[in-house]
C-alpha cells in the first residue's frame, strides 16, 4: 500500500511539473512576441540581428544596448504572465523574484525580503546584495526555503536554435567558479531549468 502511495505521489508531481512548465513556456513565447511588437519599425526584420542587438538605446533614462532593453522588458512581461498563470495552477506555492542569501561555509540559506532589498538599493548599499541569488520562479509547497524547482527565463536577443548557457560568475565574485544554475541547485532546489522562447524548457 505504501508503495502504491509513493507511485501516486510521483505521478502527481510529474503532472504538476508538466503543467507548470507548459504555462511558463507560454509566458516566455508571449513575452518575446509582445515586446517585439512594440518596435515594428526599429529593426530591419521582425527581430533584431546581432549588430542591432549591440546598438545603444535609452531605457528609463540610461543608455543600454537593445539586447539589455529587450531582455528587461521581456522579463517584465513574462513575470506578470507567470504570476497570473501560476496563481491558477499552483496558488500560494510559488515565488517570483525571491532573493536568497546562501552561506557558503554552512550550506544554509536565508530569505532576503523585497522590502530589505529595496531599502538597501535606496540607501546606496546595493552592494550588500552581492553574493545573493534571485531566480525568476521558485516552486515550493508553501515555504520558499524548501523549494522543489527553480526556473529562469532566458531571452537571447538574436533568434537562435541553441540554448542559452547559464551565466558564469566572474573572478572575484563570491560564487566565482560556479554557474548560476549550479548555485541554484546547490542552495535552492534540486530541479533547475532555463525557459527560452521557441525552445521551451531545458533542465540542468
Amino acid at each position: 500500500m505504501a508503495s502504491a502511495s509513493a507511485v501516486l505521489k510521483v505521478v502527481l508531481e510529474e503532472t504538476a511539473r508538466k503543467s507548470i512548465e507548459e504555462e511558463l513556456t507560454k509566458c516566455a513565447d508571449l513575452a518575446r512576441s509582445e515586446v517585439l511588437l512594440r518596435y515594428p519599425k526599429q529593426f530591419k526584420g521582425p527581430a533584431p540581428d546581432a549588430d542591432e542587438c549591440k546598438q545603444e538605446t535609452k531605457s528609463k533614462g540610461r543608455r543600454v544596448t537593445w539586447a539589455m532593453r529587450l531582455g528587461i522588458e521581456m522579463h517584465e512581461v513574462a513575470r506578470a504572465c507567470a504570476e497570473e498563470r501560476l496563481s491558477k495552477v499552483r496558488p500560494g506555492r510559488f515565488s517570483l523574484d525571491q532573493r536568497y542569501r546562501p552561506d557558503l561555509a554552512t550550506g544554509q540559506k536565508e530569505l532576503v525580503s523585497a522590502e530589505k532589498e529595496q531599502a538597501l538599493e535606496k540607501s546606496g548599499n546595493g552592494g550588500e546584495l552581492k553574493g545573493t541569488l534571485k531566480p525568476d520562479v521558485v516552486i515550493h509547497q508553501g515555504d520558499p526555503l524548501n523549494a522543489l524547482a527553480v526556473y529562469d527565463f532566458k531571452f537571447p536577443c538574436v533568434n537562435s536554435d541553441s540554448v542559452p548557457e547559464w551565466n558564469q560568475y566572474p573572478d572575484g565574485h563570491p560564487f566565482a567558479g560556479f554557474s548560476q544554475g549550479e548555485m541554484y541547485q546547490k542552495f535552492i532546489a534540486p530541479l533547475v531549468a532555463r525557459i527560452t522562447p521557441r525552445l521551451g524548457v531545458v533542465h540542468g
